[in-house]
């Protein structure tokens, strides 16, 4: 595995990550935690207008605007309706309690668009609640392995449970698909006993934004990752403990040596700045 090293420095709701590998910066991420994505959050709504000419309705999430519920987000994501869809005043009622997952952010002047259809993207899988099918990352070509996994997926999803194989399944063990499974499952349960007691329009689920996506995508065996703020350290220790559970040795405290923040002292701010001038400098002397 290559060897990689992560930044992650916190200042305030700023969450900045540098990912480097020979001490050059590869990836770059940012997120203020005060604005925070939405999409993968879920919240326990109230149907607030059903628009029978659109196949649609406007559900409150507590967000400025009502957030946007189409017809196909409604429906069994296995089911094929083809031409002969239900009419949306079947389905749902102004005034009823719905429980919803963004995934389109508020742009414009346009709220949220949020489904029915629950996905929880893990380190090796997607788990869909109610989805009932398995299915395998495109990306995954041999023919062997997308079978393979077909049957894990198979044996290991239960009722009505959907599980999509992320292409990093590959090659991945049938205890490693299952622990991520269990933890996803987990999740699940624990967003729907919290829904139940909550009087809409509430948050129920916030995606752990910007840590989890990085230590689900980014965090693979031999990256070592080292933080200046000791509050974002004990988060990642709990989301490695879930994620990669005995990786927690790579995750470091970092001191401050003479003051110097963490990307000073690697010099992320000039590389950044190099990288995003017109032109960028090869080690070579050329330039681009």
């Amino acid at each position: 595995h290559i060897m990689r090293t992560m930044l992650i420095q916190a200042n305030g709701a700023l969450l900045q990550t540098a990912v480097l590998q020979g001490g050059r910066v590869m990836e770059f991420f940012m997120e203020d935690a005060s604005e925070g994505g939405l999409v993968g959050n879920m919240y326990k709504g109230r149907v607030v207008n059903v628009l029978p000419g659109m196949q649609a309705a406007f559900v409150d999430i507590g967000l400025a605007k009502n957030a946007f519920l189409y017809i196909d987000e409604l429906l069994h994501p296995a089911a094929d309706h083809g031409k002969d869809k239900p009419a949306i005043a079947d389905l749902v009622r102004v005034g009823q309690e719905l429980l919803v997952q963004v995934i389109k952010e508020p742009i414009g002047g346009k709220g949220a668009r949020v489904t029915t259809q629950f996905s929880l993207p893990g380190r090796w899988l997607v788990y869909m609640p109610g989805a009932d099918y398995v299915g395998v990352s495109k990306k995954i070509g041999a023919e062997s392995e997308r079978s393979r996994l077909r049957g894990v997926g198979e044996e290991l999803r239960r009722g009505s449970e959907g599980i999509i194989m992320r292409t990093v399944a590959a090659g991945e063990s049938l205890h490693s698909l299952r622990h991520d499974l269990m933890q996803l499952r987990e999740s699940w349960e624990a967003v729907v006993k919290k829904a139940k007691g909550l009087k809409p329009p509430q948050p129920v689920l916030r995606e752990a934004a910007l840590m989890r996506r990085t230590f689900r995508d980014v965090f693979t065996p031999g990256t070592e990752v080292y933080f200046d703020d000791r509050s974002r350290y004990e988060e990642a220790l709990g989301l490695v403990r879930e994620l990669a559970p005995g990786s927690e040795a790579r995750l470091h405290l970092a001191d401050r040596q003479g003051g110097k923040t963490l990307f000073e002292q690697h010099g992320i701010a000039e590389q950044l700045s190099a990288a995003f001038q017109t032109r960028i400098w090869l080690p070579s002397g050329g330039y681009l």
